[in-house]
């Protein structure tokens, strides 16, 4: 990983402590969203193709897209793809717009 787009995810990914704010947004799913930032800096884009319940697909501002916990989670973590690495790492939140 190169880089973050937000200070939470890195946070997060560095294990570094989270403000009393981020912890009630992230603290049940905390753990999953780390081991799949970790999945991120170890994988390649094949990794992520041949490996299917990360749901790995192309959104269409350019921004690629995994699931943070499972498909049914709110919660994915988008990146744009450099030189093989991973920049712009963000935690988002899918809003429900119902």
């Amino acid at each position: 990983i190169k880089s973050f787009a937000d200070t939470t995810t890195e946070k997060i990914f560095r294990n570094q402590p989270l403000t009393k704010k981020e912890l009630q947004v992230w603290q049940p799913k905390l753990q999953k969203a780390l081991a799949r930032l970790d999945i991120l800096n170890i994988s390649s884009e094949k990794d992520l193709l041949l490996t299917p319940s990360y749901h790995y697909h192309t959104l269409h501002n350019g921004r690629y897209l995994i699931d943070a916990e499972s498909r049914k989670s709110k919660w994915r973590i988008t990146f744009h793809w450099h030189d093989d690495e991973l920049q712009d790492l963000a935690l988002v939140k899918i809003e429900d717009t119902h």
